[in-house]
């Protein structure tokens, strides 16, 4: 038994011996109700359960390197509470003594380390059924770096802290950020401001970038009886000092020290950081007037003195026809030197570039800039070229930054009053957002930078910096014309392209550094360089595939994935604004790079399964092709034997790629190009992405997982027959045939006969064996029967982000899965879109 007095609760201060004759050792037997965080008005006292008393034993799990700053007994409540009161959800009662009240809270330990917001919930094990649903929390998405109640402190974008101001307030009614009778108050957490935190801080509100909102409730002790020990101010002031870091360096990336194994060797992503890599893309385009030029082999870039009034990335494309020392001098008018950089060819020479525009100061002689399309002209024959201005037909960042930070609010209700309020008006309030608006100007342009490069005119995408739209328009149209951009690993080397190695800023547009402010400066300016660009085109990527359903073999659950991502400071690949930060954080801080390609650093093979469209089938030309054009550039990859091995010259080395050996016909296909809708009554709002974390708008049963998860089982079905019908053997047909056709099963008495061994056939000459499974390890396909073994009408709208419930699917479930994986990937070769037509 534990006695009242709860200073020594989660690590918090006490008031020392000396005053130990002050402490009320009182023993309660007699436990309050979860949700009221007060014994008696009198002693202010936090009495807990028994079963619950050991929270200070309660800790997160670190990984190297990662240290616990604070702690603190709390209560974790739902974003918005569930409204009705039989189903999955808690009800909603606005006294805080209602015995109701305590479904509606989750009581554990918060803690805030270097690397993360962890809260280890303590479980009361007072229903049974529970016990059946643990082992199906693994059929969700499970991150070995982050658990189901943990946050990355990349992702925190605002904190508000909600003052107590009356004696009798509830922490339920601080925890929903009531405001009424004067009981609290909101109050918004600066970055850059080393406020002191004022007043007993009742309850946290956290707003994550990625749209989830957090809410904690502490508990209070009487500072006479127990000394200075606020614990919701313990929490907030780590986490104001710990989530915005005013340098890179202080990130926890510098800190883990894990060592890294690579495991994309056998990948076909292609990660753009040497000249090789965009050598091979020249080759693969056809691109012969083009030249790849690595800034190691520049001798003026070398130059302390003068490699600072040029930002170019280590490797970039520019008009074979033009000097290097000409192009860089000419790239000193553009903003960020970001002169003419070519991207892509299609067809016989048409090519997409992108282009800064001139700075302020040489805006009044374009000189330099008709000088660099003359030079772009050139690459083309002298054809006239297409001169796409994004600046005045897009928004701009802030516009996005504005859009953004409107859909989040809408997304992200704190109360049930107000989720009502902006259901009523939903629409108008999603209209006013203007996030649907800019997602279809985006796909609108990309779409006319696509139908350019068909008609063969060179499109020149400009835009300020080049480094932000530019990205998104060049992007999705490479998307719309390319379909090797639209398998994983094409458009994982797509976003390593356009994103990373052309130096998106997703330093600054994300959020992962807070300088401190400046002399006379705002709020405004610190958000004036934060815009999620990236989300915008994952937004668009995401309403492509919705209309083209099966010309993509990565899904929305990778996409929305992919965001999550972006806040992981382990993985490298979204932490900077150029190569040259990376390097140097390598160089100085021995900074261990991991690309957040690696998949199998974050998750298990059951997750990575659902990065996969079912639908999705690769053609037969296309790995053929891919086989034949890595076999050539082995066998002709090698230059002139006789070059030195690394000079600093501009000589190449003897591995150096030489398109000049290579045929110049662009092996693009030019008949499997998208037309996609993009006016704004043909889109859709990314509803994974955006609402998985409002558990009041999961349905059971419904949305796209259950469409998707019977795509995998029915496609797992006619592999099955496939397979039977090549090998002529018809022993593993599966159960939906023999349900639909009446028949029973032959031998079905020799479950009992020992295994066979793997028979071996040959199918036009080539050796198959034909895997034998037993009957017990065939699964049973229930779809045919929603009442059979299989259930998957419990299964959240928002797997696999939902949250598991009780009578959620059987283990069944993971197995046919798997089995339907397994067997698409191995009937790839003879599985035809015809037979589900």
């Amino acid at each position: 038994m534990a006695t009242g007095g709860g200073g020594g609760l989660g690590g918090a201060g006490s008031a020392g011996n000396a005053d130990h004759h002050k402490r009320n050792t009182f023993t309660s037997y007699v436990a309050p109700l979860p949700g009221d965080l007060r014994a008696t008005a009198d002693t202010n006292e936090w009495c807990l359960p028994s079963d619950l008393r050991d929270v200070h034993m309660a800790k997160p799990r670190l990984l190297q390197g990662e240290q616990i700053v604070a702690s603190a007994p709390a209560y974790m409540y739902s974003p918005i509470d569930p409204m009705d009161n039989n189903g999955s959800g808690s009800s909603v009662s606005s006294n805080p003594a209602d015995g109701n009240s305590h479904k509606e809270a989750t009581f554990g330990l918060l803690s805030v380390t270097n690397f993360k917001l962890a809260f280890v919930p303590l479980h009361a094990k007072r229903n049974p059924a529970n016990a059946v649903a643990a082992p199906l929390v693994d059929l969700y998405q499970e991150n070995a770096y982050v658990g189901r109640n943990e946050i990355t402190l990349n992702n925190i974008d605002h904190i508000y802290t909600i003052a107590e101001l009356g004696r009798a307030a509830s922490a339920l009614q601080a925890a929903r950020g009531m405001a009424n009778h004067g009981i609290s108050r909101r109050k918004k957490l600066e970055p850059f401001k080393q406020q002191n935190i004022s007043g007993r801080i009742a309850a946290l509100h956290i707003v994550c970038k990625n749209f989830r909102l957090l809410k904690f409730a502490f508990q209070q002790q009487d500072s006479k009886m127990f000394g200075a020990s606020d614990q919701g101010k313990l929490i907030a002031s780590a986490l104001v000092r710990f989530a915005y870091p005013m340098r890179h360096d202080l990130s926890f990336a510098y800190a883990h020290r894990e060592p890294y194994y690579s495991t994309l060797g056998a990948s076909g992503t292609s990660m753009y950081a040497s000249k090789n890599d965009w050598a091979r893309e020249l080759i693969r385009c056809g691109a012969t007037e083009w030249q790849v030029v690595s800034s190691a082999s520049v001798q003026l870039l070398q130059n302390p003195l003068q490699a600072g009034k040029y930002t170019v990335p280590p490797h970039f494309v520019i008009p074979k026809s033009c000097s290097v020392d000409r192009f860089l001098d000419l790239s000193r008018a553009f903003c960020d030197s970001r002169a003419a950089f070519w991207v892509y060819s299609y067809g016989n020479s048409a090519a997409l570039v992108r282009l800064a525009e001139l700075q302020p100061a040489a805006q009044q002689d374009t000189k330099s800039e008709n000088v660099m399309l003359e030079l772009v002209r050139k690459c083309d024959g002298g054809r006239q070229l297409k001169l796409l201005q994004l600046t005045d037909r897009l928004p701009s960042i802030q516009d996005v930054l504005r859009a953004y930070q409107k859909l989040r609010r809408l997304c992200t209700p704190e109360t049930p009053e107000k989720f009502m309020l902006q259901d009523d008006k939903y629409l108008g309030l999603l209209e006013k957002t203007n996030w649907l608006f800019y997602v279809s100007l985006c796909l609108r342009y990309a779409s006319e930078a696509a139908a350019t490069l068909r008609s063969g005119v060179t499109c020149v995408l400009q835009e300020s910096n080049g480094r932000d739209l530019c990205c998104v328009i060049s992007s999705l149209a490479q998307l719309l014309l390319d379909p090797h951009f639209r398998t994983t690993d094409g458009f994982q080397s797509l976003v390593q392209k356009e994103w990373v190695a052309l130096e998106h800023p997703f330093q600054r547009r994300l959020g992962h550094v807070y300088p401190s402010q400046p002399a006379g400066g705002n709020a405004e300016m610190l958000e004036s360089e934060q815009s999620p660009v990236f989300l915008l085109f994952l937004d668009c990527v995401w309403q492509l595939q919705q209309q083209f359903t099966d010309e993509f073999e990565f899904t929305q659950t990778y996409l929305t994935t992919l965001w999550d991502s972006c806040f992981m400071p382990i993985f490298d690949t979204f932490q900077f604004d150029t190569q040259a930060q990376r390097l140097k954080a390598v160089r100085d801080s021995q900074l261990v790079l991991r690309p957040v390609w690696d998949w199998g650093e974050q998750f298990s093979d059951k997750d990575k399964m659902f990065f996969s469209n079912p639908l999705f089938q690769r053609q037969r030309g296309d790995l053929g092709a891919q086989a034949a054009a890595a076999a050539h550039r082995r066998s002709l990859a090698v230059g002139n034997k006789g070059a030195h091995g690394s000079g600093t010259g501009s000589t190449p080395s003897r591995n150096t790629i030489n398109p000049q050996l290579f045929a110049t016909a662009s092996s693009v296909p030019q008949d499997r190009f998208l037309q996609p809708a993009h006016r704004i009554f043909d889109l859709q709002v990314w509803d994974q992405c955006y609402y998985r974390w409002l558990p009041i708008l999961d349905i059971r049963g419904g949305g796209q997982p259950q469409v998707d998860l019977f795509h995998r089982l029915l496609l797992s079905n006619i592999a099955k027959i496939q397979r039977c019908l090549e090998f002529q053997t018809f022993d593993d047909l599966p159960e939906a045939f023999y349900e639909s056709t009446g028949e029973s099963r032959p031998n079905q008495q020799t479950g009992d006969k020992p295994e066979k061994e793997d028979e071996a056939e040959f199918v036009d000459g080539v050796e198959r064996r034909r895997k034998t499974t037993t009957k017990a390890s065939t699964p049973t396909n229930g779809l045919t029967s929603m009442n059979g073994n299989l259930q998957l009408s419990t299964l959240s709208s928002f797997f696999p982000f939902g949250n598991p419930i009780a009578g959620d699917a059987p283990h069944q479930l993971y197995d046919i899965l798997s089995s339907s994986s397994e067997l698409l990937m191995e009937t790839s070769s003879f599985l035809d879109k015809s037979s589900i037509v």
